[in-house]
């Protein structure tokens, strides 16, 4: 089974909100990191452009969709988005999620989850830390459904490429069928190195079959990138 790549943009009522959400964000993260291995990548990141104080984005990689079932209940509480049985060996600190979402009045509207199978990847076997202060960018690209396969494969040779990049971390491509687009998300060692790489991307895709529609950029305040051992971010 493909492994899952899950964004979650959350906006909270206030900034303290949003210190009350990353803490307990942190303490999901300290338990994943080092009792949940198949989880490969775990972020809590801010927008580099949000003005308010009040927006994050939650980002996770699965190896397989069974994994999620201990994570998605505290995103999927608040938007519905499955009806699927949660596993009873849910963690406390989800748990503790789940009741913040659903009773802390933190939220100032549902959080925007997207759940979506990965279709290519690069990923660097040297895994940037939270502290060298990484450039994330978080993207979609609209397709049409009749124009699917060819914005698929595009994209996966756009993954190929990426390689060849010195500034590039890492590169992830997933298929969201609901909303017909490809989303991405991009790991560059710097925010130069985003600017200059980041563009030709764009338009690579676009000539695949998809249409730009906007990017997110965001850095990380906590989690982990990725496992050295499995040569992933």
């Amino acid at each position: 089974m493909a492994p899952i790549i899950t964004t979650a943009r959350i906006v909270c009522k206030s900034k303290e909100a949003r210190v009350t959400v990353t803490e307990a964000f942190h303490k999901i993260i300290q338990f994943t990191q080092p009792h949940e291995p198949e989880v490969l990548r775990y972020m809590v990141t801010l927008p580099v452009e949000d003005t308010t104080g009040t927006v994050l984005y939650m980002i996770e990689e699965c190896a397989r969709r069974p994994l999620l079932s201990d994570h998605r209940p505290a995103h999927t509480e608040q938007i519905r988005i499955s009806r699927r049985k949660r596993r009873p060996h849910t963690t406390g600190p989800v748990q503790d999620l789940i009741k913040l979402f659903t009773t802390g009045d933190v939220l100032a509207q549902p959080p925007e989850v997207h759940v979506c199978p990965i279709i290519a990847s690069h990923n660097s076997s040297l895994v940037p830390r939270i502290s060298s202060n990484p450039a994330i960018v978080l993207a979609h690209f609209g397709y049409e459904m009749q124009t699917r396969e060819k914005a698929l494969e595009g994209s996966k040779s756009i993954a190929e490429e990426m390689k060849k990049e010195s500034g590039t971390k890492g590169f992830t491509v997933a298929d969201d069928k609901e909303a017909s687009c490809v989303r991405t998300m991009v790991v560059y060692e710097s925010w130069e190195a985003a600017e200059s790489v980041h563009k030709g991307k764009e338009a690579n895709i676009e000539r695949g079959g998809t249409s730009g529609q906007g990017a997110v950029r965001v850095r990380a305040v906590d989690g982990f990138l990725g496992r050295e051992e499995r040569g992933k971010l």
